[in-house]
């Protein structure tokens, strides 16, 4: 394969935090803490590879502001030897433009900007698919493209290298060669600055975003600053920002002792929004979960489990970035593999796991009467529920020897025609009856008319019928002595058969001296034979009906369909045995036996447990659904389905969506699970045995897709009203270039000079002199053909950030009726309604935005520990002045972490570092 040269993650997050200096570098992979660094962005300890990196054990600098989380990059090579990918050091050899070398330097060019006061304001899912003409803007008094520009703020590009200039600030001054935009002053919190970049001594880059500042320039009137609404407030701006990150490596080529430049496949993207203020606990849907499903559905990427129908054997290979052949695939016969099987502690129990981690988060979900865990009803134990079901493979062995017996695959191949065959010769003699003085019997005839064909059957009634049954099986039982496979003897062998797949071996895979085809003939032949014996030739066709193919395959007429003669009773034995053929042949007559004699010697003593979790999973299309009906004795009727949190759109009823569900992806993984199909790896010696309490444990990251997912596991994945850091636009499949990889305007992320440009100067003239040569501004529209635009992916969500983030703890929703999406009892008036009228407060996604937690209370003297429950958001109401306050008081709040000094699983998880008084900005 030729060299590839990619930037990972394609999707970076950096955080936001109010200490003016102190940093670290957020975490990249599920579950864990971020990474500790020194001050010039170098991971600790110094060296180490991947996911082995020290962990941070403060988020907070000593005057109790929150450290900002860099997003890190770094180049990853992809060649013959390294498939996968591995990353990229200086040293290393470098191919490209015609040279090759040894890498220098990376140079990184990074543009961040922050649309969202100038784009339409956000109403819950009116615009995932398009804004209709009339959609309200957000500061509708600002008229004018060129004064509506002046609502971006735009600090322009920024390029940073190891070993030219390794920091670099997005403030207004625009680098000193770009006309930056940015607010003016603002109350409460002004904004100079978007973030900054910097490079490591592995000439790897660091993204760090802003300081969590939100203000408006409305403030010279009574009632200002103030704020109005969870996600539209006009005159407002906050430093949440997002853009593409482009690199070019840098290398001295030995073949003309200069310095040659060659670019990245294509850039990444980085976005910064708030803090992460729940590290080791991830949302019930994350986003890599939403572009993982999407990857699956919409990019092919993972035709094993979901694709065209009957191709799970051999499954296609469409390449994600072949828009054409994704059309015809997406038009086919799509469905998810019947036959896969998960493994329990890498699939199932991650999914499993979070919401037992909320009772941490939330006194909330205690209103639910908790249905999931308990003893009567269903459990979260995974030593109950990663128990896949028992099967006795010596039994099974036993099972199969009378399975796989010859004249028991004869009966599995010609018992199920048997009633056909029969149905066929009483009909015809019913015929024959009525047709007196006619010919009754055609057996051993040379070749029937079309007139006798209707009622030719085996000469002597039900004798010869039985006789035909008989001469079929012995065939087929011939054919599986040769030709099929053998019984295993050790139970072993069972499982290893069973196991080999349903990829039960094909009749004709046991003969040794014959090809698997001739064999395959020698029984047609022999089956023609019998039927001949018994009906005769098949009937000649006549004038103008074209060639009837003497095979087992259904007979074909080329004759127009109203001058076709009817089949005859021969013609219809031969399809129904042809079908049949066709059923041993492909395996699918051995995988029946294997079925049912694992199923006959299986025991699953938790199957209930799995499936009483499942039937409360939310359906999909069930998002406006609150409880499960069903029999009033059933063991989930009236229970709420899961998730139990807020939706997309559970504020208005158009185009509600009341409740979160899981992907499509996920709740087939859990129906697998559910239905026994499912694999405990580590029973079966394949891994360790891992910590049920720390699904999440880390270890070193060795590939790019690996970096790529483990940071988009840090991102909510829903609901998106509009979301957390990022909204519905990043389950659109038109923004991506390729899974995992957003689709980047091409006028906004390249070097100015192209590489090959680049070389012919020798790099004399940095990038950064040619910013100034812009020639457009960031649009104020979308254009998904084209691509995204630094601000892009951001501009849908709340401004300020703060608002939707402090009012995103819980939601009232209307659980009435089925049909309170539909029906409003206001409207007429309907008094007996209002009276029943029945609400449920709702969660949205406490993993990053808590309700309730523990602090530590005191240490007594023994090392005894004591704790108090408290509100997360001390101080900070649910109301539009709570909004407000929320704006300068984020930095206060705790970090929720585990709590290691204490062995009380009670205690799992405990607030630390809280801030008793605000703390002022730099």
């Amino acid at each position: 394969m030729p060299t590839v040269y990619r930037i990972h993650p394609g999707l970076g997050v950096a955080r936001l935090g109010n200490s003016p200096d102190d940093f670290c570098i957020s975490a990249e992979q599920p579950g864990v803490l971020p990474i500790e660094c020194d001050a010039d962005g170098n991971s600790l300890p110094l060296g180490a590879p991947y996911g082995e990196e020290q962990r941070v054990s403060r988020f907070k600098d000593a005057e109790g502001r929150i450290r900002r989380q860099a997003a890190r990059f770094s180049v990853w090579v992809y060649d013959d030897d390294h498939p996968e990918g591995r990353q990229l050091k200086l040293g290393d050899e470098i191919y490209g433009g015609g040279n090759h070398g040894t890498l220098i330097d990376i140079q990184w060019r990074v543009h961040l900007a922050n649309k969202k006061a100038g784009w339409y304001e956000f109403q819950q899912l009116s615009g995932e698919h398009g804004y209709l003409d009339g959609h309200p803007l957000r500061n509708p008094q600002v008229t004018g493209d060129d004064a509506r520009q002046r609502l971006i703020i735009d600090p322009g590009p920024r390029v940073v290298s190891l070993t030219d200039r390794r920091r670099a600030e997005f403030g207004p001054d625009g680098g000193g060669q770009y006309a930056a935009t940015f607010p003016p002053p603002l109350q409460p919190r002004s904004i100079d600055t978007l973030g900054g970049l910097l490079v490591d001594d592995e000439a790897r880059l660091l993204v760090l975003g802003g300081h969590g500042n939100s203000g408006t320039y409305l403030f010279d009137e009574f009632g200002q600053p103030r704020i109005e609404h969870y996600a539209n407030n006009d005159g407002w701006f906050d430093d949440t920002s997002d853009g593409p990150v482009m690199a070019r490596l840098v290398f001295h080529s030995q073949e003309v002792d200069q310095t040659r430049y060659v670019d990245v496949e294509y850039p990444a993207w980085v976005l910064a929004a708030y803090p992460d203020y729940v590290p080791e606990i991830p949302d019930i849907v994350t986003m890599e979960e939403v572009v993982e499903d999407l990857s699956v559905r919409r990019f092919a990427t993972r035709t094993d489990i979901y694709g065209t129908a009957g191709t799970f054997d051999c499954p296609e290979r469409i390449d994600p970035a072949d828009q054409e052949a994704l059309i015809v695939w997406q038009a086919g016969r799509l469905a998810w593999n019947p036959d896969f099987r998960p493994w329990f502690w890498r699939d199932i129990w991650p999914i499993l796991w979070r919401p037992e981690m909320y009772l941490f988060l939330t006194s909330v979900l205690s209103q639910s009467n908790d249905p999931h865990n308990q003893t009567a009803r269903g459990t979260f134990d995974p030593d109950r529920i990663g128990t896949p079901p028992t099967v006795d493979w010596g039994k099974v062995a036993e099972c199969l020897k009378t399975c796989l017996h010859p004249d028991a695959v004869a009966e599995m191949v010609v018992g199920p025609i048997a009633t056909v065959i029969e149905r066929l010769a009483a009909r015809a003699r019913q015929g024959g009856a009525e047709k007196a003085g006619r010919q009754t019997t055609l057996m051993k005839s040379a070749a029937p008319s079309a007139e006798s064909a209707e009622t030719s059957e085996p000469a002597g009634g039900d004798g010869d019928t039985a006789s035909l049954l008989s001469d079929l099986r012995g065939a087929v039982a011939e054919f599986a002595e040769a030709s099929g496979p053998q019984a295993p003897a050790e139970p072993a062998a069972a499982k290893k058969m069973m196991m080999s797949a349903e990829s039960a071996p094909k009749a004709g895979d046991g003969a040794e001296a014959d090809d698997s085809a001739e064999v395959r003939a020698r029984l047609e032949q022999r089956i023609s034979a019998v039927l001949d014996a018994h009906f005769g030739p098949p009937p000649a066709p006549e004038a103008g009906e074209g060639t009837a193919l003497k095979t087992l395959a259904a007979p074909v007429s080329n004759a127009a369909p109203e001058d076709r003669r009817p089949l005859g009773v021969r013609e219809r034995v031969q399809i129904a045995v042809g079908r049949q053929l066709r059923r041993l042949h492909s395996g699918d007559v051995y995988r029946d036996c294997f079925r049912r004699c694992v199923a006959a010697n299986t025991t699953d003593i938790y199957g209930p447990e799995r499936t009483f979790l499942f039937s409360l999973l939310r359906e999909p299309g069930e998002e406006n659904r609150f409880a499960r009906g069903g029999r009033p004795t059933s063991r989930v009727h009236g229970l709420p389905l899961m998730p139990l949190l807020s939706g997309d759109n559970p504020i208005t009823n158009v185009l509600p969506s009341k409740f979160l569900r899981l992907t499509d992806l996920q709740y087939y993984l859990l129906k697998q699970w559910a239905e026994g199909k499912f694999v405990n790896e580590a029973d079966e010696g394949w891994i360790p045995q891992p910590d049920p309490n720390d699904p999440y444990p880390g270890g070193p990251i060795v590939n790019g897709r690996q970096l790529d997912r483990g940071v988009m596991s840090r991102i909510v994945g829903g609901a998106f009203c509009p979301g957390g850091e990022v909204g519905w636009l990043m389950r659109n499949p038109a923004i991506y270039q390729l899974p995992w990889r957003i689709k980047a305007d091409p006028s906004f992320y390249p070097f100015t000079l192209t590489a090959a440009q680049a070389n012919a100067w020798r790099g004399r003239i940095p990038e950064s002199d040619y910013v100034s040569y812009a020639s457009q501004d960031l649009s104020q529209g979308s254009d998904f053909d084209t691509g995204l635009q630094p601000g892009d992916l951001t501009k849908t969500m709340a401004l300020p950030w703060q608002s939707d983030f402090n009012e995103c703890s819980s939601q009232t929703i209307d659980v009435t009726y089925e049909l309170w999406n539909v029906i409003d009892f206001t409207n007429p008036q309907d008094e007996l309604m209002a009276r029943q009228q029945r609400q449920w407060e709702t969660l949205w996604w406490p993993a990053h935005r808590p309700m309730q937690n523990y602090e530590l209370a005191s240490v007594a003297p023994d090392g005894s520990r004591s704790y108090r429950w408290l509100d997360w958001a001390r101080g900070v109401t649910q109301t539009n002045a709570g909004d407000l306050k929320m704006v300068t008081e984020w930095p206060r709040f705790t970090f929720v972490v585990r709590n290691t000094a204490d062995p009380d699983p009670s205690y799992a998880f405990i607030g630390v570092e809280r801030t008793h008084r605000t703390q002022e900005p730099r």
